[in-house]
């Protein structure tokens, strides 16, 4: 990741109010506001730095929450794919104290490689607006918000990577011209991680879980 330095803490730039339409899926000509926050290797990640020139994928997720493994598997996928087109992705970890220690072994047994980082406070959560995970945010660089979503169900991967494709400006998928290989890859991290979890209750998640 680009424009990092060693620090310890979490530091906020609360600079400017995000207006947000409360509808999933819905989007904003508005500019979110800036954060830094540490990654799980101790360093700082601003914001600002990173969405100079690149689109940026602000992903808010748990260890406790059912849909996250599903929905980041897609967003690995989408990383891999698009990170050369100028697609960064900071995925925040919403954990407490009493679960944050999983984040790690989360991360790295399912072999995301995207940025991770620790949001313990919840301080970027609450500055988003953000009551259920998962939840992402797409931003054009500038920081301009074009699109964000909260929860997730089959499909809204596609129409996440047709939002991302249009901030690249990347031409349209259409849809089943897919890559069957890629598919068939997804579908078997899909069905791996049915397996390892209980059946989910929801599309979504809230915070008072971490407990």
């Amino acid at each position: 990741m680009r424009n990092m330095h060693h620090a310890p803490g979490t530091i906020l730039l609360l600079t400017f109010c995000l207006a947000l339409s409360t509808a999933s899926g819905a989007s904003a000509e508005s500019l979110a506001p800036d954060f830094t926050l540490v990654n799980l290797q101790g360093e700082k990640a601003t914001l600002s730095e990173i969405n100079v020139d690149h689109a940026v994928l602000v992903s808010f997720w748990a260890t406790w929450c059912l849909p996250c493994p599903q929905e980041m598997q897609h967003l690995q996928r989408l990383y891999e794919k698009h990170a050369e087109q100028g697609l960064d992705i900071l995925s925040i970890s919403v954990d407490g104290n009493k679960t944050v220690a999983k984040v790690k072994p989360f991360v790295q047994g399912r072999r995301f490689t995207f940025p991770v980082l620790l949001d313990t406070n919840n301080d970027v959560m609450r500055l988003y607006r953000v009551k259920a995970v998962p939840a992402v945010f797409l931003l054009a660089p500038g920081r301009q918000l074009t699109y964000h979503h909260t929860g997730f169900k089959a499909g809204d991967e596609v129409a996440l990577e047709a939002e991302i494709r249009k901030v690249l400006a990347l031409p349209s998928v259409v849809a089943g011209k897919r890559d069957g290989a890629e598919n068939s890859e997804t579908a078997d991290a899909e069905d791996a991680e049915r397996e390892s979890t209980e059946e989910e209750s929801g599309e979504e998640s809230t915070p008072d879980q971490d407990r």
